[in-house]
């Protein structure tokens, strides 16, 4: 438009200058021209305006007096090479009657020309601007036309869809990857869609993203183009990660204690954490699995990825398999038009913690076995293979060699798991840590309550040292919570304790044993001894499972074995003499 306008100005200017009309617009090259005729211009902006060889010849610019039908000055100056005055016009009122029909005509096309410049130069700024924004944002951003041709593609999607974005402009996107099966629907039906989860597989990698489609219509309501905005999935659940909570909060600093066997498991906990094995840790229920499964992950190179825990023991036996590793849309009663993702997908890039992983069956056991050994999960109902990246930390408070010889536990599942196996100690075996721990959770309930309980009696401390924790540290900690929560004073004392933990009775407690004459009163060392050989055969003289009912490690089993001349066989595992078992008397 403009170098029409341009040829048409030349012709009206030259009229104007021959009816006299003392509006001379040419003569110092177009560009200068429209230096001139911006609106609104001023004398010294005219003289900026002018080249620098030039600017002296132009100096003597002097206003002249402004005849009716005009808005802006009129300028005068002289040429010293020619020696010919010039007089420029800025029109500003093209309806003036004042005006001659080609200088109205030509304030009309100066107008609508310099309107014409600032509209493109408005337009091209904010294309611009759109397209730094379009070009920054994270999101891929992909633009397809009726036929599929790309019609845009951002740097984002070029990185995502490893693509080159400006040599995919004006290709079929079909040829590029194969994403037309998704896209064509959209065509037809002219309903776009808000974060489906899509699975293509390019030459180039495995895809597995988060998109949005909306399609964009003409006026006659037809489908012109489809814009897709994409993330990868792991960007999208690392955004979930952080809103669900499913991260990692204990490191092993809030491990608390300074026994041998808790000091031994830490430091093998530490080890573990510098690779990528898989963990089983073993310990009675309250122990702290969880706590050492989470300082692990934060240990490791996966802390920045999620930690996703799963109690196998509470999941039901229906769900299970679809929980674990997903399902495909519509595969079961009540499966999500969408499908979902599991919890091992969830866990990629991460760490995933199986507790009580005893308790899974059999079945759902051998395709646990199948993920770890490929690391990739097919989802309930479906039959493409989602390739995986994740550490799995078990827990089981079970004896799981015990369980392999029951045929409860399959025993490739158990190697698999039990890379490197950590045994955490019982709060029993540790007795030295328990003021520690004591004073640890008097600090942190006494903050939470906003309570001034700031220590224990000495005959409590006593008391609660001797207890035996059958509950551990769990156990614990839920008996200094009462007690912050009963005592007004700051000290608190053994009568704050529940009656039960004082001896009497537990609440719901069967009726206490008749007592025996005094001839009849049995020393501990005997009624220990014969409780440990009958455990030993109520549990088929497995001593690993004797040791987990008795709530003792094996090698104090084995001590106290020795210790109590109960010598075992050489026929068999875990196997001993029953009748140099059995107590005296008996």
């Amino acid at each position: 438009m403009t170098p029409m306008l341009d040829e048409v100005w030349d012709v009206l200017v030259e009229r104007a200058v021959a009816q006299g009309h003392g509006a001379l617009l040419f003569g110092a090259g177009r560009v200068l021209r429209r230096a001139w005729t911006a609106p609104g211009i001023e004398a010294s902006a005219l003289m900026a305006v002018l080249p620098a060889e030039g600017a002296a010849a132009w100096a003597p610019c002097v206003p002249v007096a402004q005849p009716r039908g005009f808005d802006r000055l009129h300028l005068r100056a002289a040429d010293s090479k020619s020696g010919e005055a010039l007089f420029v016009a800025l029109l500003a009122r093209p309806d003036s009657a004042e005006l001659g029909d080609e200088l109205r005509l030509l304030a009309h096309l100066w107008a609508a020309a310099h309107s014409a410049e600032l509209v493109a130069e408005q337009q091209g700024a904010l294309l611009q601007e759109q397209s730094a924004i379009v070009e920054h944002i994270t999101d891929g951003l992909l633009v397809v036309d009726r036929e599929l041709i790309v019609k845009h593609m951002n740097a984002a999607a070029g990185r995502i869809l490893s693509l080159h974005p400006r040599e995919s402009i004006g290709k079929p996107f079909g040829s590029l990857l194969d994403f037309a099966p998704i896209i064509q629907p959209l065509l037809e039906t002219g309903e776009g869609y808000i974060d489906r989860e899509l699975i293509i597989d390019s030459p180039q990698r495995h895809l597995h993203l988060v998109d949005t489609a909306v399609p964009i219509k003409n006026a006659a309501g037809q489908v012109v183009s489809i814009v897709n905005s994409f993330r990868e999935i792991q960007r999208a659940r690392r955004m979930a990660d952080r809103i669900a909570g499913n991260h990692a909060r204990y490191s092993f600093d809030d491990v608390v204690g300074t026994a041998p066997p808790l000091v031994a498991a830490v430091e093998a906990a530490r080890k573990a954490a510098r690779g990528f094995a898989n963990v089983l840790l073993i310990g009675q229920s309250g122990v702290g699995k969880e706590v050492f499964a989470q300082a692990i992950h934060n240990a490791s190179a996966r802390a920045p990825g999620p930690f996703i825990a799963i109690n196998c023991a509470a999941l039901p036996r229906d769900l299970i398999e679809s929980e674990l590793f997903g399902y495909a849309p519509g595969s079961f009663t009540g499966a999500t038009r969408e499908g979902r993702p599991g919890k091992f997908e969830a866990a990629s890039s991460g760490t995933i913690f199986l507790d009580e992983i005893s308790e899974l069956p059999i079945d759902v056991q051998a395709k646990l076995l199948r993920v770890l050994q490929e690391r990739e999960v097919v989802r309930v109902g479906d039959t493409r293979s989602i390739p995986i990246d994740v550490r799995v930390i078990s827990a089981s408070n079970r004896d799981l060699q015990a369980m392999i010889e029951r045929r409860e536990f399959r025993e490739d599942l158990y190697y698999r798991c039990h890379v490197i196996g950590i045994e955490l100690p019982s709060l029993r075996e540790r007795p030295e840590d328990v003021p520690v721990l004591v004073h640890h959770f008097l600090r942190k309930y006494a903050q939470l309550l906003r309570k001034n309980v700031f220590r224990v009696s000495p005959a409590l401390m006593q008391r609660l040292v001797a207890h035996p924790w059958p509950g551990n540290v769990r156990e614990l900690e839920n008996t200094v919570e009462r007690l912050v929560n009963m005592t007004d004073a700051e000290t608190a004392c053994v009568d704050d304790l529940p009656a039960w933990f004082s001896g009497g009775p537990k609440p719901d407690a069967a009726p206490p044993p008749p007592v025996r004459p005094a001839s009849e009163v049995r020393t501990l060392e005997e009624v220990e001894k014969e409780a440990i050989a009958n455990a030993l055969r109520a549990c088929g003289f497995n001593v690993t499972e004797t040791a987990r009912r008795l709530g003792i490690a094996k090698p104090t089993l084995y001590a106290k074995i020795r210790g109590y001349g109960l010598r075992l066989q050489r026929g068999g595992r875990g196997a001993f003499d029953a009748e140099e078992a059995r107590p005296a008397g008996h």
